[in-house]
């Protein structure tokens, strides 16, 4: 195991889409140089164009990865959660990177250099086969979150946002705060940021209250109910 990883986090890391299904002792081989990276908000980890010689997987905090328009403007590609792994594509095609990726919150990531996972992979053509199969899981689960920026009402994104915040196990009433600013919250929902403060209104019907970062639920399984409602009527 890595030593500066604590055990909880050594099985989260194991069980993300790209290790999944493989033995502790291949994920250590593929991870032996490895390190964890203490970020504070605002670090850059990479540049668009740099040579991708290295991937991430997220421990605590968010990553923000975007690309700058010719315009000036900022295009939000995704916001990176908690044992989400990113970069790897492009690191796999030995490349560069497509996109910038910023820390916008305090955040520990765990950094994997290339050469020495590339040519684990290289020894082994089952362990890169078994490694093809979790990166194509992994680009369903993204083709399903575009699906549902493309489908699904934005109170319907918004409340789906909030429940990935909350402890899935309760019920009831809880209290959240946002991670990061409403402005990037509606860059990942894939809206902008007026149509945010009309979903958290539209939200108060089911029990949901928001001042500055702070939002407030009053019962969990009535907010599911409502998102769930959304998804039968999208799908």
């Amino acid at each position: 195991m890595i030593t500066t990883l604590p055990p909880k986090e050594w099985e989260f890391v194991r069980k993300t889409p790209l290790f999944n299904g493989l033995t502790e002792d291949v994920v250590q081989a593929l991870l032996q140089e490895a390190r964890v990276i203490e970020c504070e908000r605002g670090r850059i980890l990479f540049i668009r164009d740099e040579p991708a010689e290295r991937f991430y997987i997220v421990l605590e905090g968010w990553v923000k990865v975007f690309r700058d328009s010719p315009d000036g403007k900022q295009i939000v590609v995704g916001v990176m959660k908690p044992y989400e792994i990113f970069a790897q594509a492009a690191m796999f095609s030995g490349g560069s990177y497509p996109v910038t990726a910023e820390v916008v919150s305090e955040a520990r990531v765990l950094e994997v250099p290339a050469n020495a996972f590339i040519a684990k992979l290289q020894e082994d053509i089952g362990l890169a086969l078994k490694m093809l199969s979790s990166m194509s899981q992994h680009l369903i689960q993204m083709v399903q979150h575009l699906e549902q920026i493309q489908w699904r009402s934005t109170s319907h994104r918004l409340g789906n946002f909030l429940l990935d915040l909350a402890d899935p196990t309760t019920s009831g009433n809880a209290i959240l705060h946002l991670p990061y600013d409403k402005s990037l919250i509606a860059a990942r929902l894939g809206m902008q940021p007026e149509s945010l403060s009309r979903a958290f209104a539209d939200l108060r019907k089911s029990g949901v209250k928001s001042a500055g970062s702070k939002v407030e639920i009053e019962n969990l399984n009535v907010l599911r109910d409502y998102c769930n409602e959304g998804s039968e009527k999208n799908y």
